[in-house]
């Protein structure tokens, strides 16, 4: 029986409006005007809970790479400033970087 590899996964980087047109962020319905058009969850209580309730291929992450803040994907804790719930699921054989303009 051979086993398959995995697939090596691509990079994909995309401006803000291509992810959001693409992948099509909800919005948070916990809190009135949470940051980013309103479709921001902080990290911590209620918000967080909901976000680790979410399809694990539905949530990304906005993190703090130095001087410039990017979404990638997926649930990530180290240097976050916030999440992100899609409607369509990212492909898990690629790996994604959202920049802001």
């Amino acid at each position: 029986m051979s086993k398959k590899s995995k697939p090596t996964p691509g990079f994909i980087e995309m401006s803000f409006e291509d992810w959001e047109a693409r992948f099509k962020p909800i919005t948070n319905h916990l809190v009135p005007n949470a940051c980013h058009d309103g479709r921001m969850f902080e990290t911590y209580g209620p918000e967080l809970e909901h976000v680790l309730a979410a399809d694990d291929l539905k949530v990304w992450t906005l993190v703090d790479v130095g001087d410039d803040w990017v979404i990638v994907d997926g649930y990530r804790r180290v240097d976050r400033m916030g999440y992100f719930i899609t409607e369509v699921p990212y492909d898990i054989t690629n790996q994604y970087e959202v920049t802001f303009d």
